[in-house]
């Protein structure tokens, strides 16, 4: 049986797809930043693994009060950074009321997905084209299968859809495609991008004009994650309900 979480338990949060491109690093930065609007910014720790170190830099200069550790995880430094990523991970265990989020890199090191298997959830950006929902669907048979060595029902796995054009609604061949995969699909978000353009110069502050859609898109996403993962909602979920698809529709997000 699955067990169920609270909101003070510590959350290991992943942002992970073997596909690049598709937004981890951006969607990390608006998680980062969603969790410290409504929670301490101090209990949020973020670990950027990506070589780029987009996360890294965007997060050091809007919210320096988030802790940001950068291991990047390459060839040369995998074995070390994982096993420092997974240090981290276990600590965090017992400290009440805090998240780590962990920025992937692109790839298929299976060490590194073995780690991301070892998280409480695990977020996974991808747009709507065959291009990028092919290889995802690999990757997420791939935790699955991961999940299922260990007979494990953590993590969670979120798909987010990316870059969904404006008015639509019709997810059926999302939904369809991955109908058979232990997921949950989260809000759209219209133009992920677009949350890098949140931070502008020395003032942090929204441009009602040009921003609308990313602050709605923003909140949305907000509050579905702290809902479904931070308080445990999909915990309650998976225990009380026999689902005849794993799939929980993303407009549960706004009851």
């Amino acid at each position: 049986m699955p067990s169920t979480s609270n909101k003070n338990e510590a959350k290991s949060i992943f942002v992970a797809n073997v596909k690049g491109g598709v937004g981890k690093s951006t969607l990390t930065i608006m998680l980062a930043r969603a969790l410290a609007s409504v929670m301490p910014p101090q209990k949020i720790t973020v670990i950027d693994t990506d070589l780029q170190r987009t996360t890294t830099e965007f997060l050091t200069l809007s919210n320096p009060e988030i802790n940001i550790e950068f291991l990047p995880i390459t060839p040369a430094f995998e074995n070390t950074n994982i096993s420092l990523v997974q240090q981290f991970i276990r600590q965090n265990e017992f400290r009440p009321g805090h998240v780590v989020i962990i920025d992937t890199p692109a790839g298929s090191s299976q060490r590194l997905w073995n780690l991301v298997g070892e998280g409480y959830s695990v977020l996974v950006p991808t747009t709507l084209s065959n291009a990028d929902l092919a290889p995802t669907e690999n990757f997420i048979r791939n935790i699955d299968k991961v999940k299922l060595r260990y007979n494990k029902n953590h993590p969670h796995l979120i798909i987010c859809p990316n870059k969904v054009p404006f008015g639509q609604k019709d997810f059926s061949m999302m939904s369809d495609r991955l109908d058979n995969h232990d997921v949950v699909i989260g809000p759209p978000i219209r133009d992920l991008a677009s949350v890098r353009h949140f931070y502008n110069g020395k003032y942090d502050k929204w441009d009602n004009q040009s921003n609308q859609n990313a602050q709605d898109d923003f909140k949305k996403f907000g509050d579905f994650v702290t809902k479904y993962i931070i308080n445990g909602e999909l915990d309650k979920i998976y225990n009380k309900e026999k689902l005849t698809k794993n799939i929980i529709p993303f407009e549960k997000a706004n009851n």
